[in-house]
C-alpha cells in the first residue's frame, strides 16, 4: 500500500499527463514520495523539475495549506502500472450508441501535486551532493530527507534585514534568583532562556538562542521583553563578507591587490607541498595525513595546496573544528589571497549563510572555509578538502544526520577525484591506523618553523600540594596563596607577567564551582528533571544544569536534610579568572569559554585583544588549546590535567593526551622559550606522561594495544543505540528487545561477529525528563554493513524510530 502522501499518475486540466517526480521530505522516514508537477511550475525548456530542486509539498492525510513541507526533488518517477481491465469492463471506450469516444487518463482522488517551487536560480543541490547524501544516509542510518535538509541553504529573509539579539535585564537576572515558588512562576523554557542570557557576556543573537536551547524556529520573546525580563535589540544585518562581484570573470576569486607574499618554506614544508601539488596535478583521489608537531607550519602547507588547487581552476573546502579557528583562518586567507572565501558556520546569520551558499553554488566562489557543515557546501569541480585538527571531536555531528566531517570528506573526495588532506599534531587513533595500513600517505613536519623549540613541561603532583596544605592548616596562609594555583604555577604566572609576556590558563570546565554537596548527609544538588549535578555560576549567583540549561538560585541549605553547610566541589573557568585577577592586581585577565563568546563577533574581539596585548592572561576551556598562534605566550598553565580521564568514554585517555599536547604547543612560538606547568592528581598516567614529553608515538603504541585487547575502534566498528522514553520501563523494554535482536545464535543475520554490551541506563539519563537506555554494538568490519541494514529496518518501525538514536563510531 503506498504512503498516504504518495500520489498516483494524474493529469492536468487539459488532459495532458503531468510529469511525476520523487521527493525526499525532512521526516524520519526512509520512503521517497512521488508527486505530480503542475505545468505552471516548469520553466521554459523544462519537461520536469531537475534533480536537486527545492519544492514545497502537501504531506499527510488531508494535508492542507498549513501542512506543507519543504522537500528536494530526487529525479523522475515511473508512472504507476495498472493491471489490465477485466473482460466484462473491456468496452468502456464506446458509448451506448456504438461510437468511439476519446479515452482519458484515469484520475485518483488521492493525487497530490507539488504546491510550490522555491525561487532558486538553479537547483540548490547538484548531482554530486545528491549522491553524497545517499551515501551518508546509508552510512549513518539516517533518512535521506534529513540529510538533504542539512545540505540545503537556510530559509528566511534576505541580506539587510533586521537582526535581533537578546540580553537579560537586571530584573530578569533578579527574577531567576527568586525562589521557584514565587508567583507568577517562570515556565521551564522561560527559565532556560533567562539563564543562558544571564550567563552570557553580551547580547545573544536569537537564532543562536533558539539553537542552543533547541527551541522552535518561530519561538518569540516579546512577552519576556514586555515584562522587562530581557532587552531585544536590533541591528541591520551586514551583507556576506566578500560578496562583491569579481572583477575578472575568468578568475572570479582573484584579488591580487590584497594578497601578501608567502613566507619561505622549511625543507619539510617544501617536501610536503611538492607532494601535494603533484597529487593535485594528477586529478585523482589521494589521501594524506600531514603530521606535524605544534608550531611546525601546517597552515602554510594548507595555503600552498589551496593556491595550487585554485590555480588549476578547482574548488577547495578548508575545515576548522571551531568557529574561533575558522575566524582566524578567514583573516589569514584574506591576507594571503584577498576576499575569496565563502564562509560557512553557525555563527553567521541565516542571510549570510544563504548568500555564501549561492556564491558557491553559482561558481562565484571556489574556496569554502568553515566548520563541520562546510563539507556539504555545493563546491564545483572539487579538487581539495582539508581538515585542520582532524582529531577534534567537534567534527562529529551530534544531531541527525549524525555524520563525521572526516567521513563525509572521504566520501566526497573519492567521488570527485580530489585530494584529501588531514592535518594534526595528535592524529586520532583511527586516522593513524589508516595511515599505517596504507590508506593515507603520511607527510611529516618534525620541527618548528623559525628555529623555536618545543616548550619545557613540568608536572606538578597535586597530591603533594594537598598534603602540604593539610599539614599546614594551623599556619597562616602565605601571601598570594590560592586553592586553584599550586605554588609553582603561581610563581610562574607572576614571573611571566613581570617579564612582559603573556600566559594561557586551561581548565576544561566552565562555570564558577563544581557540583554542590551537603557536608552533613552527602547529598549532591541535582537538576530535578535531568538528574544531572548542578554547576555553580558566579554571574547571577545561579546553580545551572549544563544538560537542559535551566538555572536556579544558588541554594543555602540541603534539599534532603536541611543542612546549611553546602560545599562546591572543584572550580570552573570563572573561579580561575577571579583567582588570576586577585593574584595579579592591575593586570588585564580575560576568559574564553562558551559563556563569554555567545555574542556576535565575541570570538574575534577577545582573541584580537589578546594578540594586541590588551589582555595579558587568558583563561579558557579547550577552545584556547588548539590552532592559535600567540607569539608572546611563554607560559601555559593547566589547572586540572586529569579532569577528563575518569569519563565513561573509551577515548578519554586519547582526548586528555590531545588536549594537553595541543595546549602545551601554544607556548614558546616566538623568540622567547616557552614553559608549561601541568597540575595533576595522576602524574603517572600514561597519557599525562606522554603529553609531558610531547611523545605521540609512545602514547599511540600504549593506546593502540589497549584498544586491541578490549576490542575498540579502530579494530571494530562501534554503534551506540539509545532509546528515550518518558517511561523508564518502556525505554528499558525497548532496549532489551534491541539487544535480543542482535544476540542471536551463530549463523543469524547479525552473525557471531557482533558483540552486544548492555543494555544499561545511559549517562545523563533523565535529561529533559526522558529516561534513556543504551547498548553498544561491537562489529568486526565485515559484519558492519549487515548491522546497518538491520538498523535501517528498525528505523522503519514508527513506534521505535521516534525514540531510537543511532550513533556510528560515537
Amino acid at each position: 500500500r503506498p504512503p498516504a502522501s504518495a500520489p498516483v499518475p494524474g493529469t492536468s486540466g487539459t488532459g495532458a499527463a503531468e510529469p511525476l517526480v520523487r521527493v525526499a521530505v525532512p521526516r524520519p522516514l526512509f520512503t521517497e514520495f512521488t508527486y505530480s508537477v503542475p505545468r505552471p511550475l516548469l520553466r521554459p525548456g523544462e519537461t520536469s523539475l531537475p534533480p536537486g530542486t527545492r519544492v514545497r509539498v502537501p504531506f499527510g492525510r488531508g494535508a492542507g495549506k498549513g501542512s506543507r513541507l519543504p522537500g528536494v526533488v530526487l529525479g523522475p518517477a515511473e508512472p504507476e502500472r495498472r493491471p489490465p481491465a477485466p473482460p466484462d469492463r473491456a468496452r468502456p471506450d464506446r458509448k451506448s450508441d456504438g461510437k468511439k469516444r476519446e479515452r482519458r487518463p484515469a484520475r485518483n482522488r488521492n493525487l497530490k501535486s507539488i504546491a510550490d517551487r522555491f525561487p532558486d536560480p538553479l537547483p540548490a543541490l547538484p548531482e554530486d551532493l545528491l549522491a553524497l547524501a545517499r551515501r551518508l544516509s546509508e552510512a549513518t542510518v539516517c533518512p535521506l530527507g534529513l540529510v538533504l535538509r542539512a545540505m540545503a541553504p537556510p530559509g528566511g529573509g534576505g541580506p539587510g534585514r533586521l537582526l535581533s539579539a537578546a540580553a537579560a535585564t537586571p530584573a530578569g537576572t533578579a527574577r531567576l534568583a527568586e525562589p521557584d515558588r514565587a508567583a507568577p512562576r517562570l515556565s521551564g523554557d522561560d527559565r532556560r532562556v533567562l539563564t543562558l542570557l544571564a550567563l552570557s557576556s553580551g547580547p545573544v543573537p536569537l537564532p543562536r538562542l533558539r539553537r542552543e536551547l533547541d527551541l522552535p524556529p518561530g519561538r518569540r520573546f516579546d512577552r519576556l521583553a514586555r515584562e522587562g525580563l530581557l532587552d531585544l535589540s536590533k541591528t541591520r544585518e551586514p551583507p556576506d563578507p566578500g560578496a562583491a562581484p569579481p572583477a575578472d570573470p575568468e578568475r572570479p576569486d582573484a584579488d591580487a591587490s590584497a594578497a601578501s607574499a608567502p613566507p619561505t618554506l622549511t625543507p619539510a614544508q617544501a617536501a610536503a607541498t611538492a607532494r601535494l601539488e603533484s597529487a593535485l596535478a594528477a586529478r585523482k583521489f589521494a589521501a594524506f595525513l600531514l603530521h606535524g608537531i605544534t608550531g611546525s607550519g601546517k597552515t602554510e602547507v594548507y595555503f600552498r595546496a589551496v593556491a595550487a588547487a585554485l590555480a588549476a581552476g578547482r574548488g577547495v573546502v578548508l575545515l576548522a573544528p571551531e568557529i574561533a579557528l575558522a575566524a582566524r583562518l578567514e583573516q589569514l586567507l584574506r591576507e594571503r589571497f584577498g576576499p575569496v572565501a565563502a564562509v560557512f558556520h553557525s555563527g553567521l546569520t541565516p542571510a549570510e549563510r544563504r548568500a555564501a551558499f549561492w556564491r558557491v553554488r553559482s561558481g562565484a566562489a571556489r574556496l569554502v572555509l568553515g566548520v563541520r557543515s562546510a563539507v556539504l557546501a555545493p563546491v564545483r569541480d572539487l579538487g581539495l578538502v582539508i581538515l585542520d585538527e582532524e582529531h577534534d571531536g567537534a567534527y562529529q555531528q551530534d544531531e541527525a544526520p549524525r555524520y563525521h566531517a572526516g567521513q563525509a570528506a572521504w566520501m566526497r573526495s573519492r567521488a570527485a577525484g580530489a585530494v584529501l588532506l588531514l592535518g594534526s599534531a595528535t592524529p586520532s587513533l583511527p586516522t593513524a591506523h589508516a595511515a599505517a595500513a596504507g590508506a593515507l600517505e603520511t607527510l611529516s613536519l618534525p620541527e618548528r618553523v623559525g628555529g623555536s623549540r618545543l616548550p619545557a613541561v613540568e608536572l606538578v603532583d597535586l597530591r603533594e600540594v594537598l598534603r602540604a596544605r593539610a599539614a599546614a592548616t594551623n599556619e597562616p596562609e602565605p601571601s598570594g596563596a590560592s586553592p586553584v594555583f599550586s605554588p609553582r604555577l603561581r610563581e610562574s604566572l607572576v614571573e611571566t607577567v613581570a617579564a612582559g609576556r603573556q600566559a594561557l590558563i586551561l581548565l576544561n570546565r566552565r562555570g564558577y564551582g563544581g557540583r554542590q554537596l551537603c557536608l552533613r548527609c552527602g547529598d549532591i544538588l541535582e537538576c530535578r528533571s535531568c538528574r544531572v549535578a548542578l554547576t555553580l555560576h558566579r554571574r547571577g549567583h545561579l546553580a545551572v544544569c549544563h544538560s537542559c540549561g535551566v538555572g536556579f538560585p544558588a541554594p543555602t541549605e540541603c534539599r534532603a536534610c536541611g543542612g546549611e553547610v553546602l560545599r562546591a566541589e572543584g572550580y570552573g573557568t570563572q573561579r580561575v579568572e577571579e583567582e588570576a585577577a586577585r593574584l595579579l592586581p592591575g593586570v588585564a585577565v580575560g576568559r574564553f569559554d562558551r559563556d563569554a563568546t555567545r555574542s556576535r563577533g565575541s570570538h574575534r574581539r577577545l582573541l584580537d585583544a589578546f594578540r594586541r596585548g590588551d589582555l595579558r592572561v587568558l583563561v579558557g576551556t579547550q577552545m584556547i588549546a588548539k590552532g592559535h598562534d600567540f607569539p608572546a605566550v611563554t607560559l601555559v598553565g593547566v589547572v586540572a590535567a586529569d579532569a577528563g580521564l575518569g569519563l565513561p568514554d573509551y577515548r578519554a585517555a586519547e582526548r586528555a593526551f590531545q588536549l594537553l599536547t595541543q595546549v602545551a604547543g601554544r607556548a614558546g612560538r616566538g623568540t622567547a622559550p616557552g614553559r608549561v606547568v601541568i597540575q595533576t592528581l595522576n602524574p603517572d598516567h600514561y597519557a599525562v606522561r606522554a603529553a609531558a614529553r610531547q611523545d605521540w608515538p609512545a602514547f599511540r603504541a600504549a593506546e593502540r594495544e589497549m584498544r586491541r585487547r578490549f576490542r575498540y575502534p579502530p579494530f571494530v566498528r562501534l554503534t551506540r543505540l539509545t532509546v528515550a522514553d518518558r517511561s523508564a520501563e518502556r525505554a528499558e523494554a525497548a532496549a532489551r528487545s534491541l539487544a535480543a535482536a542482535f544476540e542471536g545464535p551463530a549463523g543469524s543475520e547479525a552473525g557471531p561477529e557482533v558483540e552486544v554490551l548492555g543494555p544499561a541506563p545511559a549517562p545523563r539519563s533523565g535529561a529533559g525528563g526522558l529516561a534513556r537506555w543504551q547498548l553498544l554494538l561491537k562489529a568486526d568490519p565485515p559484519a558492519h554493513p549487515e548491522v546497518r541494514r538491520r538498523l535501517r529496518r528498525f528505523q522503519e518501525i514508527p513506534e521505535l524510530s521516534r525514540r531510537l538514536t543511532i550513533e556510528t563510531n560515537p
